[in-house]
């Protein structure tokens, strides 16, 4: 019945357009319409043939998405449907969820917070990293599943949760009864000094909130007395095109275009240009990428570098210059569809050719560090100029104008393995440490500056390895030492200080960051040459 009904509403959309449609295109369509209907027939009969006949059972609604998928297979990597499941997931990046406030992880099967969201129910009452959820509205928690733990946190806006924790902090185990609320996460995780007149923010994703928590970060600074900016950028897979409009409408004068879109639709010819009420001063301005930072990050860097409003640092960016839209179904999937291509200031494209390449391939290329640092990697690109005449190039995502590796900072395979692994045991680990040396929580400033993890910290180290997770228990990291200590020392920063307290320690590894400083001389003299600055 229902495929019945598919095939009439077809065909009456068919025969509506033909009327509308000048005689000449009438028999055409009519054709096409035709062919269609045909087509739908022989789809819905091997369908019915493979429930009726296949040797294995297939569900009808696994079918139904591997067929959307092939359908999709042969456009642009970017386009894609996901059903309701994934798109929920993809979704809370951007749009966000409700609950509590927290990110977690079952440690040693008890829930153990790894971060909570200022401002969320979490945070109210002073929830911390590190602390155990031992029950939830009653219920014991111990030894739950990690995928049942969100099922339990999340529910409607205003509904209470009651929730058992233990920490460190506490003599015994508190209740706390939480209302959930829209939770929404930080475009801005760190907006900080990191020598004198020098400001870091660092930019995680694109979503509504953006443009404001930017604003709120640049004034605060400029209140310090910020006379520099390093904006990073490295990691951000993009977002929302509005937000990437306004982000780059606070760096770049008025009246300059920031960007173009062109596609099929006419709705989709769109161009944007960058208003003087919204501009901060023009500092010197470095913008870190890298090759995960896509799509609204290199729409904002490919502004600054046209219009030489600041210098870009780094690796290539990935190369993603197609613009999604979203397609919603009753049933809650989505198709994430490319509606357009986007093109920077001097109209040079930023995609990378997908043509007659499989995914694998086309994700490959952009991580190649060897071929983008070539000059093959320039050949056949299309060549533009920015604002004061500089080369730049086109089809190849955001090519830096000081590349800087990052190669001395790669771990090992099997060192990545094991931090990664589902039983954060590196966080477990520190988790622990620290609760047997409360001391180190008392003085952030010595931790980061003069604490190091010892030969005995790291032999404790390998033990708890060894016993906790049995898969690396064979495993000798004994060339792995100097960066194991490093990321534990990076994790218990973090479980003392958060968030600026682990960038911190981090800094000290951070070879582009540091790098980067070098040029910020070099960027006041390409603003004061652009923008004719005194």
């Amino acid at each position: 019945m229902k495929t019945k009904n598919i095939i009439a509403l077809v065909l009456t959309l068919g025969l509506s357009l033909s009327y509308i449609t000048n005689e000449s295109k009438v028999t055409d369509l009519l054709a096409e319409t035709e062919n269609f209907y045909a087509k739908i027939k022989i789809f819905t009969s091997v369908l019915e043939t493979i429930n009726r006949a296949y040797v294995d059972k297939r569900e009808s609604d696994e079918l139904l998405e591997d067929a959307i998928k092939g359908v999709l297979s042969n456009l642009d990597p970017h386009t894609v449907y996901l059903p309701a499941d994934a798109f929920k997931h993809w979704n809370q990046n951007f749009e966000g969820y409700t609950g509590i406030g927290i990110s977690f992880e079952v440690l040693q099967e008890k829930i153990t917070l790894i971060s909570v969201i200022e401002g969320s129910p979490a945070a109210k009452f002073n929830m911390q990293p590190g602390d155990k959820i031992l029950e939830i509205d009653g219920e014991s928690v111990i030894g739950i599943k990690r995928e049942e733990v969100s099922k339990k946190l999340m529910g409607p806006v205003g509904q209470p949760v009651t929730i058992k924790i233990a920490s460190s902090r506490l003599t015994r185990p508190q209740e706390y009864t939480l209302l959930r609320r829209r939770i929404t996460l930080d475009s801005v995780p760190l907006a900080l000094e990191i020598r004198p007149g020098v400001g870091y923010i660092k930019l995680a994703r694109f979503t509504t909130k953006t443009p404001r928590e930017l604003e709120t970060a640049l004034n605060n600074l400029e209140s310090q007395g910020m006379e520099s900016l390093i904006l990073d950028l490295r990691g951000n897979s993009g977002g929302y095109l509005n937000a990437a409009i306004e982000v780059a409408d606070k760096f770049i004068p008025g009246g300059n275009k920031i960007l173009s879109t062109r596609g099929r639709l006419s709705s989709s010819f769109q161009e944007y240009y960058s208003t003087a009420s919204a501009t901060h001063q023009l500092y010197p301005l470095i913008v870190l990428m890298d090759h995960a930072a896509a799509s609204a990050s290199e729409i904002v860097a490919g502004a600054i570098q046209d219009l030489d409003r600041g210098l870009i640092v780094g690796k290539t960016s990935f190369g993603k210059g197609l613009v999604q839209s979203q397609y919603r179904f009753q049933d809650g999937s989505a198709l994430l569809i490319t509606t357009a291509r986007y093109y920077t200031p001097s109209g040079r494209p930023i995609q990378r050719n997908y043509f007659n390449k499989s995914k694998d391939e086309y994700y490959h290329d952009a991580y190649d560090d060897e071929y983008l640092t070539s000059e093959d990697a320039k050949k056949g690109k299309p060549k533009f100029k920015t604002l004061s005449g500089r080369l730049v190039y086109g089809g190849g995502g955001i090519t830096p104008d000081i590349w800087i590796k990052s190669q001395n900072n790669v771990l090992s395979q099997k060192l990545r393995e094991l931090y990664f692994s589902e039983q954060r045991i590196f966080y477990a680990f520190a988790d622990d440490f620290l609760n047997k040396n409360p001391a180190l929580r008392k003085n952030l400033r010595f931790f980061i500056n003069r604490f190091f993890v010892t030969e005995k910290t790291y032999q404790k180290f390998a033990h708890f390895v060894k016993k906790s997770v049995p898969e690396f228990a064979r495993v000798d990291f004994t060339s792995d030492k100097k960066d194991i200590k490093f990321l534990l020392k990076r994790e218990m920063a973090y479980l003392i200080g958060g968030s600026e307290a682990r960038f911190r320690v981090n800094l000290q590894r951070d070879n582009q960051l540091n790098e980067s400083l070098k040029y910020l001389q070099k960027a006041r003299e390409l603003i004061t040459q652009a923008y004719s600055l005194n």
